[in-house]
């Protein structure tokens, strides 16, 4: 579990200051322990401008499904990590539409 201030830390950091910072957000569950590292900026084009221990509740795990065991860890990244650490980018976002049917009397 991390320290309580670390968590205070996080609800007073927003996606436009970890973008500023140049910092990543590492998104692990802790249930099936996958791992997805995220640019802010990214985030910032899907979600409005939020404190980082509120965002990790809007995250689900694409595994296991599990919304409940999502942790969130702020990264600076630094030399060692430029070749190495894989970054998801956001390419498009694809908006899908349903049809809603109702059933009227002539």
């Amino acid at each position: 579990m991390p320290e309580m201030n670390y968590m205070r830390k996080l609800s007073r950091w927003t996606l436009l200051d970890a973008a500023d910072a140049g910092q990543l957000l590492v998104i692990t569950c802790q249930y099936c322990n996958a791992t997805r590292c995220y640019t802010p900026r990214d985030i910032l084009q899907l979600r409005n401008n939020m404190s980082l221990d509120r965002l990790v509740s809007k995250f689900r795990c694409e595994r296991c499904n599990r919304r409940d065991y999502m942790h969130l860890h702020v990264h600076h990244p630094n030399s060692q990590d430029f070749g190495k650490l894989v970054v998801r980018r956001l390419v498009k976002v694809k908006t899908v539409k349903v049809p809603v049917w109702e059933d009227a009397t002539l």
